[in-house]
């Protein structure tokens, strides 16, 4: 009991210690979806986690991201961007949670565009159930519940962990939040390590990014992937480029961003 104590007394000083631009601890999450076909699509994860602010996004694109902060050679860089652009599994929405702020940032595409818009942390109300409690990698962790998105989720978040984040949107419970699904168990986010770092939080940085709102990009976004060869403006398209690979697979470049066409169909985490 006092080497758990001591641990969290550790956390909390670590992390007040920092500044808001830099982490101190990740999490990495298996994201996983259930499509109607019955096939399950995986994605890796990462939480950023800092003393008032953290940054959830893919973590190929985090491992790029901290080849070029390191200034790695640029061979390095390049086989990071090739990782990237041949993974099948890409989590395409970056989230940017400010605790001060209460504000949640979310970075995400419409080929051939970037987009962002903001949304307030409230609009997630969870609901507590101190009866339930279960054991997330090595924690004992407690139950809390909330609606969005047109969703159910379910949520359990470790009280000795006393930071109020967690994967994508799911923030503000007394716990960091270790797993969260939905109730027809479609998506699921599940802590698999968390470690140490010392990293920068970076916001992605794009100098043409459209800023928009939450229901405006949703309603767009969720049209656009039913058929994103069908749905792309020909006016739109400056260079189309595509890279075969060496397993038959292809890579398929709009305006330098990468079209990725989804073998499963599109399901959206977020239905409305």
């Amino acid at each position: 009991m006092n080497k758990i104590i001591l641990c969290i007394a550790l956390l909390l000083y670590q992390l007040q210690a920092i500044g808001q631009s830099q982490s101190r601890y990740d999490c990495l999450y298996e994201y996983t979806v259930k499509a109607p076909n019955g096939n399950r699509e995986v994605y890796s994860t990462i939480l950023q986690i800092g003393s008032t602010s953290a940054l959830f996004s893919d973590y190929l694109a985090f491992q790029l991201d901290s080849l070029r902060q390191t200034k790695s050679p640029d061979e390095q860089i390049k086989m990071g961007e090739a990782r990237l652009r041949k993974s099948a599994y890409f989590f395409d929405q970056t989230v940017f949670q400010n605790t001060p702020k209460g504000k949640l940032s979310v970075y995400s595409t419409i080929i051939p565009n970037h987009y962002t818009y903001q949304e307030d942390k409230v609009n997630m109300v969870w609901e507590i159930d101190d009866s339930s409690m279960d054991t997330i990698s090595g924690y004992p962790c407690r139950k809390a519940t909330a609606e969005y998105g047109g969703r159910s989720w379910v949520a359990w978040y470790a009280p000795d962990i006393p930071l109020q984040f967690g994967p994508w949107k799911f923030t503000s419970l007394p716990g960091l939040i270790l797993k969260v699904y939905d109730s027809e168990q479609v998506h699921c986010f599940e802590a698999i390590q968390l470690r140490k770092a010392n990293l920068n939080i970076v916001e992605p940085q794009y100098g043409d990014v459209i800023s928009t709102t939450r229901t405006k990009f949703l309603k767009a976004k969720n049209s656009f992937e039913e058929n994103p060869m069908a749905n792309l403006p020909p006016e739109s398209i400056a260079d189309m480029v595509v890279i075969k690979g060496e397993s038959g697979g292809r890579s398929i470049l709009i305006n330098g961003m990468q079209l990725r066409l989804r073998e499963n169909g599109y399901i959206p985490i977020e239905k409305e």
